[in-house]
C-alpha cells in the first residue's frame, strides 16, 4: 500500500515530465542553411531625370532633379480654373530599353482632383499616360508598363485639376513611385 501512495503521489510529476519530454520533441525545429552569394556591381542608370525645356516656369512651376538625377520634384502653383497643363517640364534620357509604370502613390492633403503624367516624344506626342489622382484619391497601382527606347529622350508634362475653391490652405504633396522594367513589360509591385 506504501508503494502505490509513493507512485500516486508520483503519477502527476512523471505525467508532466513525460509530456514535457514529447511537447519537446513535438515543438523542436529542423533548421537547414544554405548559402547564397550575391555579387554586386556598378552600372549605367537606365533612366536619367533632368528638367525640361519649361521646368522653371517660376513662379507657376518648378521642376528640379536629385544630385545623382534618380529623383525629381516638382512645385506647382493651381488656380480656381478647371485646369491647369504643365507642358515639358521634365526631361527623361533612356540610356537602357525598358517598360515604365506608376508603382506606388501617397497621398497628403486634398487639393487635387485630378492628376494626369505623360511621357511625351520630344515632338510633342504622347508616349505614356499615367492616372495618379482619380476623384481626389490615389488611382490603381501598379499601373500598366509603358514602353521606352534607349537613346531616346522624352519630356514630362503634368495636368492638374483642382478641387474648387482654391484657397490658401489648398495644398496638397503627392509622392509617385515608378517602376522601370529593363528585361520585360512585366509590372512588378515593388515592396
Amino acid at each position: 500500500m506504501i508503494n502505490r501512495m509513493r507512485i500516486g503521489r508520483r503519477a502527476p510529476i512523471l505525467l508532466l515530465m513525460a509530456l514535457a519530454v514529447v511537447a519537446t520533441i513535438a515543438l523542436a525545429d529542423a533548421i537547414f542553411v544554405y548559402t547564397g552569394y550575391i555579387n554586386v556591381k556598378p552600372m549605367t542608370t537606365p533612366l536619367v531625370f533632368s528638367t525640361g525645356p519649361n521646368g522653371n516656369a517660376q513662379p507657376y512651376i518648378s521642376f528640379t532633379v536629385s544630385p545623382n538625377y534618380d529623383s525629381f520634384t516638382v512645385t506647382l502653383e493651381i488656380a480656381n480654373s478647371t485646369a491647369s497643363y504643365y507642358y515639358q517640364v521634365g526631361q527623361l534620357t533612356v540610356n537602357m530599353a525598358g517598360y515604365i509604370y506608376v508603382n506606388s502613390i501617397n497621398l497628403s492633403g486634398s487639393a487635387v482632383n485630378t492628376m494626369t503624367i505623360y511621357i511625351q516624344s520630344t515632338s510633342g506626342s504622347t508616349q505614356c499616360t499615367f492616372q495618379v489622382i482619380s476623384g481626389g484619391s490615389t488611382a490603381t497601382t501598379p499601373s500598366t508598363s509603358c514602353p521606352l527606347n534607349a537613346g531616346n529622350t522624352y519630356y514630362i508634362s503634368i495636368k492638374v485639376v483642382p478641387n474648387l475653391p482654391v484657397t490658401s490652405s489648398s495644398i496638397e504633396t503627392v509622392t509617385v513611385q515608378f517602376g522601370y522594367n529593363v528585361v520585360g513589360n512585366t509590372v512588378v509591385p515593388v515592396p
